[in-house]
């Protein structure tokens, strides 16, 4: 898993740039159903390619990839193909066209231990029930991902991530859609420009939270002897954590207020500035604790 502050747009940046050139237009053919399936090794790579549409996968305890759907419009084939170690499914598009008419449905299921990475642009994403490695990335589509996996990487630009479970370590990034994720204890990156971040966990083992102009919602307990980092400019963090919670605190704003739950107090930065600043430490202090905002408030309240 990329772990290196900067969310992994590479794709998006690519298929973006299709997507202005090759905008898909309202169906107008009758949907053509496909069927598809052949055997898979329980720990290989599926990958799955469409533009626009939904793609639905599922786990299952066959060694077996089955793919059924509808498609419409332009779209020229489904290619599909099993190896021993990767299967490859492409919903092929004209590439001739500066308009595409059509989209492609599926529901695909793969064996639950499978390596899955699903690239599409506006079409929404919903995974369930994989246990291995989970890469997914959508331009304008939503991304919900369910269940417990091994690692986890979702990605949108406008759309919204929803996640249900999660993986011991996790990447969400958007720019303009909200993040939403629910879990038990994870290890945490994750971005955005204009959305909202909502994160519930039983503990968060590491986090870093970026944001430019979206509030952040953090509640759960900081594991100790771990990094938790946020930098946001212009929205509000609310960080929930429990009263007896060991930590060492360095935060500071620009020009945003600060709420302490803990009851410290802080102080300006500076008589001629309106940034506030605030150092302290509650239990033993393991867990390190480094909040950075511009404009944005912190609120630190206990539970």
């Amino acid at each position: 898993m990329i772990r290196n502050r900067e969310f992994k747009y590479g794709f998006m940046a690519l298929v973006t740039g299709l997507l202005v050139m090759t905008l898909v237009a309202p169906v107008t053919a009758a949907d053509r159903e496909v069927k598809e399936s052949g055997p898979a090794s329980a720990t290989g790579t599926v990958m799955i390619e469409n533009i626009s549409g939904s793609i639905v996968v599922v786990g299952w305890d066959k060694a077996e990839v089955s793919v059924e759907g509808t498609l419409s419009g332009d779209i020229e084939e489904l290619k599909f193909k099993t190896g021993k170690k990767k299967t490859r499914i492409e919903v092929v598009y004209p590439d001739n066209k500066k308009k595409i008419k059509g989209e492609a449905n599926l529901v695909i299921n793969v064996p639950r231990d499978s390596r899955l990475e699903v690239e599409c642009i506006s079409a929404f994403i919903e995974v369930s029930d994989v246990t291995g490695q989970v890469d997914v990335s959508s331009i304008s589509g939503d991304v919900t991902v369910t269940g417990e996996c091994e690692e986890l990487e979702a990605e949108s630009i406008s759309g919204d991530v929803f996640i249900e479970g999660g993986a011991p370590e996790i990447e969400i990034g958007s720019i303009s859609g909200k993040v939403k994720a629910r879990g038990k204890a994870s290890d945490i990156e994750v971005g955005t420009v204009s959305g909202s971040i909502d994160l519930a966990f039983d503990k968060f083992l590491g986090l870093n939270v970026e944001s430019v102009a979206g509030d952040a919602t953090i509640k759960g307990d900081l594991a100790g002897d771990a990094h938790f980092s946020f930098d946001l400019h212009s929205g509000d963090l609310i960080l929930i954590v429990p009263g007896d919670l060991s930590a060492d605190f360095d935060i500071e704003t620009f020009s945003g207020e600060i709420d302490n739950g803990f009851g410290q107090k802080s102080r300006k930065t500076s008589k001629y500035a309106p940034g506030r600043e605030l150092e302290f430490t509650v239990g033993g202090g393991e867990a390190r604790v480094r909040i950075n905002t511009f404009s944005g408030d912190v609120v630190i309240r206990t539970k």
